[in-house]
């Protein structure tokens, strides 16, 4: 399990790493949940790994997932936005994250709307977010067409809104 496997990484490396594991599967959810209850207490797995169902689209996860990234991240907030975004709007939880890490989203091209939306709105709301992929092409030029939904959609989000946080996403690409 990426999630479990990736926090006890983390945590021997940086002290109390954070992370929000996602899925929209209940079976998968409730395993993913036993997997992180089953772990030594020495772990603090269960103080570290939360997680959360996360709906799809570009609400990003919907008002259940923003509170838990609000509680699971604001006391560790470090400072990702310009001086001049600061004062304009309340905090917005998808600016506390620094990563976003999915495994094994793309099985299809039939998931190829769902997955940029969320991507690409998470990248409107935080340009300083990470993004990694870790995908396997199981349709022919999917990856490709992937590729190409989040940088119209990023794009299409820059000419919807004209704020200076955005600039520095203006010519965004993914590689």
């Amino acid at each position: 399990m990426l999630s479990a496997g990736l926090s006890l990484a983390l945590n021997d490396i940086v002290s109390m790493t954070r992370l929000i594991c996602t899925d929209n599967d209940k079976p998968t959810l409730k395993n993913m949940r036993h997997k992180i209850c089953r772990q030594p207490a020495s772990t603090n797995m269960n103080k570290n790994v939360r997680i959360e169902t996360m709906d799809r689209g570009d609400d990003v996860g919907g008002d259940k997932f923003s509170s838990a990234v609000r509680s699971q991240f604001r006391n560790r907030k470090t400072k990702t936005t310009d001086e001049t975004c600061s004062d304009e709007q309340p905090e917005d939880p998808i600016r506390l994250l620094s990563n976003l890490i999915a495994s094994d989203v793309l099985y299809s091209t039939t998931t190829v709307d769902p997955l940029s939306s969320v991507i690409s709105a998470v990248k409107l709301r935080n340009p300083h977010v990470i993004v990694v992929l870790l995908l396997k092409e199981r349709s022919p030029n999917s990856v490709a067409i992937l590729k190409q939904k989040i940088e119209a959609k990023v794009q299409q989000g820059l000419d919807m809104k004209d704020q200076p946080c955005e600039s520095n996403l203006q010519g965004f690409q993914v590689s």
